[in-house]
């Protein structure tokens, strides 16, 4: 994997073509079946991140696929639960909300069962980001709840070994409640929340600068939810430079977008619909609910501009 260029669909392509060769020895009546989905976990492991950060979900979740079947096959429950958390979230991406919810669950179980607490506190994150996205935030926030409890008797078993997850665990969580608080219109607590997110991540150093840009964005939502347009921009901006210095396309036109709307609020239509143009070519073909909303929105500013008849 180490020479391949996964920004070239052929080299994608061939990524998918090598797992499904080795997912055929991976069946239950062949010889060394166990060594050879090790290959194709390992194989699988090293490219999916890639597919993950540069945003080629399509190619992610055709490959995941593979080895989600491979993985059930030979009983591989730990690759299994891990699959389904992964795909799972693809679909909720994708805003496919019943799929998603069947793998977060299924998922969900496999991990009660390997009796994986950590793991288990992140799948009850995953379901409260799926209620919270179809705007059922009293379940989201009982999700969050949950798994926030998790993390705090995780971390008073005082696991050395642990602090680090248990450290991002937290972080992730304290964003998602504050955006949660936010959708509640609690400001304080949003923004004490979402002000220790950040804190957290940036106390785990650059090793996470790919996660600081969640809870940017939604310290701008703040911001512009209470009017504070100069404060928005500047979390806005600091997203969108941090998404573009990290490469990370789905925070940028998410950034990108928001940007669009505030010149909108400021009545600067010009500017707005050149935010949301470049955001929805960013979002392109992978990045699906980012790009609709674009595409709305630009339809909106130009409709706008013409004079009712």
């Amino acid at each position: 994997m180490g020479n391949v260029n996964l920004h070239i669909l052929e080299e994608r392509e061939n990524v998918g073509s090598d797992l499904r060769d080795f997912s055929k020895f991976c069946l239950p009546d062949i010889s060394g079946n166990h060594r050879a989905f090790d290959l194709l976990d390992q194989t699988w492991e090293k490219a999916s991140d890639n597919f993950w950060r540069w945003c080629y979900w399509q190619d992610d979740f055709r490959c995941g696929q593979i080895v989600l079947s491979a993985a059930k096959t030979i009983n591989n429950t730990v690759v299994e639960a891990q699959l389904l958390s992964e795909l799972g979230w693809l679909y909720l991406e994708w805003q496919n909300f019943t799929k998603a919810e069947e793998y977060f669950h299924r998922a969900l179980q496999n991990y009660q069962l390997l009796k994986e607490p950590i793991q288990e506190s992140k799948l009850f994150r995953y379901l409260g980001v799926l209620f919270h996205r179809q705007d059922d935030f009293s379940s989201a926030l009982n999700y969050y709840q949950k798994s926030l409890q998790i993390v705090v008797d995780e971390n008073s078993k005082n696991q050395a070994e642990k602090s680090y997850i248990l450290l991002q665990s937290e972080a992730e969580l304290r964003n998602v409640l504050g955006s949660c608080y936010l959708s509640f219109k609690n400001f304080d607590a949003s923004y004490q929340e979402l002000n220790l997110s950040l804190a957290k991540y940036r106390s785990l150093r650059d090793r996470n600068n790919y996660y600081q840009t969640a809870p940017l964005l939604n310290l701008g939502d703040g911001h512009f939810a209470k009017q504070s347009y100069y404060c928005a921009q500047q979390y806005y901006q600091e997203c969108l430079e941090l998404s573009r210095e990290i490469s990370r396309p789905d925070m940028e036109a998410g950034a990108l977008l928001k940007l669009a709307e505030l010149a909108k609020a400021q009545a600067n239509n010009q500017q707005a619909l050149q935010f949301a143009i470049e955001a929805e070519k960013v979002a392109g073909t992978e990045i699906i609910s980012v790009r609709e909303k674009a595409a709305r929105f630009k339809e909106q500013i130009i409709y706008s501009n013409f004079p009712a008849r």
